[in-house]
């Protein structure tokens, strides 16, 4: 299977100058947790949820106000649509991180592939599996959980 089968396409993004408060409610009315940031069309970056409350609210005063630019995860680790899915799997695990821009040959964001869109072509084990093994700072000894992503 490939990332294009299994990713979310088109999904929303924001520029580097978004207000956190923005992005932020951004992702409660998508009900997501993360949003690609791109300039000129390309992703440089992604802001999950966890970069807004570890990198700015823990650490700014006025974190709401701060831009996007401030917190969000960069460089941005991606994928191309035509990988296998298993690519996403493995950069997933060795990154700990649950979504990955998807991204075209120039670099413009075709869509996101989370750890839900992986979920939903696995049994509950693998996902079990795939959630321990891109947990933050997991104390599970790390091994690689790719083979369980098969043509469910």
């Amino acid at each position: 299977m490939r990332i294009r089968d299994a990713m979310t396409p088109s999904p929303a993004s924001c520029e580097p100058g978004t207000s956190i408060r923005t992005v932020a409610q951004l992702m409660i009315k998508l009900d997501c947790a993360a949003i690609p940031v791109t300039a000129s069309g390309r992703v440089i970056g992604i802001v999950t949820d966890r970069d807004i409350a570890c990198r700015a609210v823990a650490q700014h005063p006025n974190a709401a106000e701060l831009p996007v630019s401030a917190c969000m995860s960069q460089p941005v680790i991606a994928v191309t649509a035509d990988e296998p899915v298993e690519k996403a799997v493995e950069l997933k695990e060795e990154n700990a991180i649950h979504h990955l821009p998807v991204i075209g040959p120039d670099g413009t964001l075709l869509g996101i592939i989370a750890l839900s869109d992986l979920g939903r072509r696995m049994t509950n084990r693998e996902f079990g599996a795939l959630a321990r093994m891109t947990s933050i700072r997991s104390r599970y000894p790390r091994r690689s959980s790719s083979a369980l992503v098969k043509s469910h």
